[in-house]
């Protein structure tokens, strides 16, 4: 990892000496960044033990430092519309990518030692959680309830999709009359992830005392998983389940699962040469597919008439990979477009509420508050309002949580989130984590959105705070209790 960020800082540096570049200081700064992010990996995987590979404070440093706010100057070292594209809304955009840049390294900052400091409140809450009866220490598969949970897992997304709430898949009317339902949902995909990996975990946990008919089912597992991954066009949920079994492999046999990273690769390239097919076609086509047959198709027809639909954009493939992984570009716009005094007051107050009211929205129920709040719609009012794409109602972007805490309270709620995040992290992962492997389970069950770090920052933490005693109780069913001594 440090290898690789010294190799990006390599290649900004070597940039922002070039006399071509119009990003000379943005790029100097992509570099100190970059030796920033692995100077505090090399500490942290000095001290770090086994299970230290899996804190989110260190694996956010790359799958949301690096890849989010690194990944597109450096790209633009070789490629430089991915980055000059913004020229449109900011003429001086070297300036405004430097400052996003600083930013983001503020934020890594604030949240690395937020971390830090709440480790011994971490260690506390350990403690008290190896006392509880309740939370599971050894790793002892409830196969029968995991199955239970992977068939009532796909018969949720059948019925997600047949409400029309799936993925790309959904409509956008279908997301507001069925708010309750899509949470409800979002738990169900949780489970159904949980319920996947003790499933892989168990299996593993033979070595190689498995039968040929396990063995056949389990590779129908991953490709079920994988093949739902492609049918919600999200290419992260074709590679996840690849990444979850090399997980599970890694804690049975305590050695790196060179194959599944791979497969997790390989993946990834067949999920971008259909998902983005899928995407170009959706949009030529206007409306999502109505059924999972009707999906289906769709996805055939896109991949047969990809090339005329890829055709339709300008972009190019550096473009559209930086489109996807990265946040500084949409981050900068979100930093002007408040700087330029553009942001309603209410607004703010929105966003700000977002986040206070984050426990309460975790835990009251709609039909105890009927006017509660969702905050779903930050997609679509930025790429409204701050991108001025004006005309088009369903649309969502991201900004980067970067781009979020700026308009919630400037420079100053940049710093107050990401140490808020910092701490929750260290709760979760050194308080749950190592308290054993229910506690371990109650991690995984949120530690995508403490590692990616996503856009929406308010109704994240809402769905961190509000899966955490959901992912507590189906420990308890899906891991066994000890035999007693």
């Amino acid at each position: 990892m440090t290898a690789l960020l010294l190799t990006m800082a390599a290649i900004n540096l070597l940039t922002a000496l070039s006399s071509e570049t119009r990003l000379p200081t943005a790029h100097l700064v992509a570099a100190v960044l970059a030796v920033y992010l692995a100077v505090e990996a090399h500490l942290l995987l000095r001290r770090a033990d086994a299970l230290s590979l899996l804190s989110p404070a260190f694996l956010a440093l790359l799958f949301h430092f690096a890849l989010s706010y690194l990944a597109g100057p450096t790209m633009a070292a070789f490629e430089p519309t991915v980055m000059t594209r913004f020229a449109f809304w900011l003429p001086d955009f070297d300036a405004a990518l430097t400052d996003t840049l600083i930013l983001a390294m503020i934020a890594a900052f604030c949240m690395l030692r937020s971390y830090a400091l709440a480790r011994p409140f971490a260690r506390g809450l350990r403690r008290s959680l190896k006392r509880m009866p309740a939370l599971r220490r050894e790793i002892r598969p409830n196969v029968t309830v995991a199955l239970a949970m992977q068939v009532g897992y796909l018969a949720l997304v059948a019925y997600a999709i047949d409400l029309g709430v799936y993925g790309l898949l959904s409509r956008p009317e279908a997301l507001e009359r069925h708010l309750d339902a899509v949470a409800l949902f979002n738990l169900g995909l949780a489970a159904g992830s949980l319920s996947y990996f003790l499933l892989l975990l168990h299996y593993f946990g033979r070595r190689g005392r498995a039968s040929s008919v396990e063995t056949a089912a389990i590779v129908a597992l991953i490709a079920l998983h994988v093949a739902l991954g492609l049918l919600a066009a999200f290419k992260s949920q074709a590679v996840f389940p690849f990444v979850i079994a090399g997980f599970a492999y890694f804690l049975t046999h305590r050695r790196l699962p060179v194959g599944f990273l791979a497969m997790a690769l390989l993946a990834l390239v067949v999920a971008y040469a259909v998902v983005e097919p899928f995407r170009g076609y959706l949009a030529l086509r206007g409306e999502p597919p109505g059924s999972v047959v009707e999906a289906v198709e769709t996805l055939e027809t896109a991949f047969r008439l990809r090339e005329q639909v890829t055709q339709q954009h300008d972009n190019t493939v550096a473009e559209r990979v930086a489109e996807r992984v990265d946040l500084s570009g949409m981050s900068m716009l979100a930093l002007d477009y408040v700087d330029r005094g553009n942001l309603q007051d209410h607004r703010r107050r929105e966003f700000q509420n977002s986040i206070l009211l984050a426990p309460i929205l975790a835990y009251i129920p709609r039909a105890v508050w009927p006017n509660k709040p969702s905050f779903q719609d930050v997609g679509r009012w930025f790429n409204q309002r701050v991108r001025g794409h004006w005309w088009d109602e369903t649309t969502s972007v991201g900004m980067g949580p970067i781009g979020y805490l700026y308009v919630t309270g400037g420079i100053l709620g940049v710093i107050l989130g990401f140490a808020l995040f910092g701490g929750l992290q260290a709760l979760i992962f050194e308080g749950f984590g190592r308290a054993g492997a229910g506690g371990l389970i109650v991690y995984l069950s949120v530690a995508a959105n403490l590692v990616m770090i996503p856009s929406a920052f308010g109704p994240v933490v809402t769905g961190v705070l509000r899966m955490l005693p959901i992912a507590f109780v189906a420990q308890m069913l899906l891991i066994r209790p000890a035999p007693r001594r």
